[in-house]
């Protein structure tokens, strides 16, 4: 018996928008979006679900949807494309259903390896229940995909759990790192954490230029927006998509060249400065005049000085006092006499390979909370190993 509670005034189609590899220069796959209408009065997603309240209907409502895109998706052109499907947190938590789901998958001719089950990260309950259907469906050969991770109250337990395949980006992530630079940041950090848990990253809404750029940087995979293009019964063609991407792939690619350019030239004189500093060490130099060199550089912060165990000897020599304001923030944090940084990379590098200057990946400094890289090099002072240390501003 047919479940599907689609009127015969109500009409399902579907519009699909591309998903792209920024690797691969093409689409890899493409997400099926509900475009309803009865009477030939278009109705919005929301409008179509609103009229399902019990729960039967709501899923018996998803599955008729589900079965839409499918039977569309197989209609058309997809070789080595997935079909992105948003599915109900409710209809996957049915084992019995989930069951059905498999089903229509495959009356589509569609194999379940091409599939993509997308959930809302928000709407998911760890229960037995949905892991069950979960598994199922996943035996069966379709991909898991979390959408929406990074609005509201996201949870790295949860996704961790379901062990996705994808995580989707919220827009309004994209958004914020637009605007500021710290989200921009932790945008390429989540990146890598999700590739760290095995799951593939799609940034959504991919609007403007300045959106290229930022999801571009920040090391995602695939990118899904307006820019790269609308969704349509007939999406756009790659030789349409790829040549809007590479221009901004081109520009920022000339971007990072002259930002390397200019970094290469700042650690440089970091070096040099660095060499000094360390000579005149050795020459028995007092700290606070041997440091000069160093500390007259506009990027250096403060330079500091470890014994061979890592333990802080005496105070920062800082380059610049702080504001009165920040010295009262970060009073806590000021003194560093004694305190063992032996844990850090820039200490174990060098005690290693005495003499050899090391420069760390960049990091936050716990003495004001401000991103740094930090120059280190063993240098022997009164016949005692001694480790140099210098923190220099990370290139923006």
């Amino acid at each position: 018996m047919d479940k599907r509670p689609v009127r015969d005034s109500l009409l399902l189609d579907s519009h699909f928008q591309p998903i792209y590899s920024l690797a691969h220069r093409r689409t890899v796959g493409l997400e099926a979006l509900l475009r309803a209408s009865e009477q030939g009065q278009p109705l919005s997603p929301p409008e179509v679900y609103e009229r399902y309240i019990r729960r039967d209907e709501r899923v018996a409502m998803d599955l008729a949807v589900c079965a839409a895109h499918c039977q569309r998706f197989a209609e058309m052109p997809h070789s080595q494309r997935w079909l992105f499907l948003n599915v109900d947190a409710m209809t996957m938590s049915d084992p019995k259903q989930a069951a059905e789901l498999g089903n229509i998958i495959r009356e589509a001719g569609i194999a379940p390896q091409s599939v993509v089950l997308e959930v809302l990260e928000q709407a998911i309950e760890l229960d037995a229940r949905l892991l069950e259907g979960v598994a199922m469906l996943r035996e069966q050969g379709c991909l898991l995909a979390i959408d929406d991770f990074g609005v509201g109250h996201s949870n790295l337990d949860r996704v961790c759990s379901l062990e996705p395949d994808f995580v989707k980006f919220d827009r309004n992530l994209l958004r914020s790192a637009v605007m500021q630079q710290r989200t921009r940041n932790l945008l390429s950090r989540l990146v890598r954490l999700m590739h760290e848990i095995g799951a593939l990253v799609v940034v959504e809404g991919v609007e403007s230029e300045s959106d290229v750029v930022v999801a571009l940087d920040s090391g995602c995979d695939l990118v899904q927006g307006f820019y790269v293009a609308r969704p349509a019964a007939v999406p756009d063609a790659d030789t349409l998509i790829t040549p809007r991407l590479d221009a901004k792939w081109d520009e920022l690619m000339n971007r990072e060249l002259l930002r390397r350019k200019l970094n290469r030239r700042q650690l440089e004189l970091s070096r040099q400065a660095f060499v000094q500093t360390a000579i005149a060490l050795m020459q028995g130099s007092e700290f606070r005049f041997a440091a000069q060199p160093m500390l007259a550089l506009p990027d250096v912060i403060r330079c500091f000085l470890l014994d061979h165990e890592g333990r802080q000897k005496g105070r920062n020599l800082n380059a610049r006092q702080l504001s009165d304001e920040d010295n009262l923030r970060f009073a806590p944090l000021e003194d560093t006499t004694g305190a063992v940084w032996s844990r850090r990379s820039y200490f174990q590098h060098a005690i290693d390979q005495p003499g050899v200057l090391y420069m760390s990946e960049p990091y936050l400094s716990m003495t004001d909370t401000r991103t740094c890289v930090t120059l280190s090099m063993a240098i022997e002072i009164d016949e005692e190993m001694h480790v140099l240390c210098t923190d220099v501003l990370l290139p923006r």
